[in-house]
């Protein structure tokens, strides 16, 4: 007699949890076949005391993820470029613009898109009193395919009319920043 009175509180209490879900929605009116509950009641029926509901899975929302723009330059504060001296035909000037420095640096970028790179130069205080002239370009591609892959490119700067008479020979003197810069290549 207590196990059928507990087995009766028990599918009372499992349809009063279920009834709202069974019933149709009460913002459209309509029944959604499949997100109501179904349930197994001679299985249910195996219950004791206290009660220990199952979850079951009433609604299955897939998950999307916006992705974003990612490009990486491997190791950037490693890279450094030291401008060493040339003859000035190896950067395109004449014997008027010596003393000519030249130095090329690879560097390793990934990206998950097509990115078209660039390069900005900033003097420092230094760099005024040392460099007269001087430019940046890539030895070879300037654009880096967007499969996620490492691409190395070669940054380098070269440099012309340099004034070296306030230094003593053999020291390195930072002159300035190179800055690599990337947008979409479209």
């Amino acid at each position: 007699m207590i196990k059928r009175t507990l087995i009766a509180i028990a599918v009372v209490a499992l349809l009063a949890t279920s009834t709202q879900a069974l019933g149709p929605d009460p913002h459209t009116g309509t029944f959604d076949k499949q997100s109501s509950i179904k349930v197994n009641f001679i299985k249910e029926m195996d219950i004791g005391w206290p009660f220990e509901y199952k979850a079951l899975d009433l609604c299955a929302i897939p998950v999307y993820m916006h992705v974003g723009y990612f490009v990486q330059v491997f190791e950037c504060h490693k890279r450094k470029i030291k401008l060493q001296q040339v003859d000035c035909g190896d950067i395109g000037k004449g014997s008027g613009d010596w003393p000519c420095y030249l130095d090329c640096e690879d560097v390793k970028i990934r990206a998950n898109f097509e990115a078209k790179i660039g390069l900005k130069k900033e003097k420092n205080a230094a760099g005024e009193d040392i460099i007269d002239g001087w430019d940046t370009y890539f030895d070879g591609a300037d654009v880096v395919a967007g499969d996620g892959d490492w691409h190395t490119v070669s940054v380098c700067v070269k440099a012309w009319k340099a004034r070296l008479q306030k230094h003593s020979p053999g020291m390195e003197v930072q002159v300035g920043t190179l800055y690599v810069t990337v947008k979409p290549n479209v």
